[in-house]
């Protein structure tokens, strides 16, 4: 009976090698650009320097293996490390936009009582 517990086991972990471990890189960062529910406070949690720390580490595999990869190998290495990228500056700079936006709106709520000054009677 447990043989068959592990067979059925191993025929659904996919096999190791190269894109399936760049795929599990990958997929790891993009949840955490789109955001991952903390289980205690239910808040979403966004963790952009693990995503930095995983594309960091894609392109460090990019560069050791240049050269040693398949075409299917490097075509998947070189599209999903730009994907990542492309979703890491989309969350930085709309953060960076919601925080230029919040700080402009603080800014006019903080003039507006300066700007009525009254006239007396």
């Amino acid at each position: 009976m447990e043989e068959t517990i592990d067979q059925e086991e191993a025929q659904q972990v996919p096999p190791v090698d190269f894109i399936n471990y760049l795929a599990n890189l990958v997929e790891t960062g993009r949840l955490y650009l789109e955001g991952i529910p903390n289980p205690e406070t239910e808040e979403v949690v966004i963790n952009l320097p693990l995503v930095k720390h995983i594309i960091d580490t894609i392109e460090m595999l990019e560069a050791k293996t240049k050269g040693n990869l398949t075409a299917p190998e490097a075509n998947f290495l070189s599209n999903t490390l730009y994907e990542l990228r492309m979703g890491y500056i989309r969350v930085v700079s709309s953060q960076e936009a919601a925080a230029q936006e919040g700080s402009t709106v603080e800014e006019a709520e903080a003039e507006a009582p300066a700007d009525k000054t009254e006239e007396p009677p």
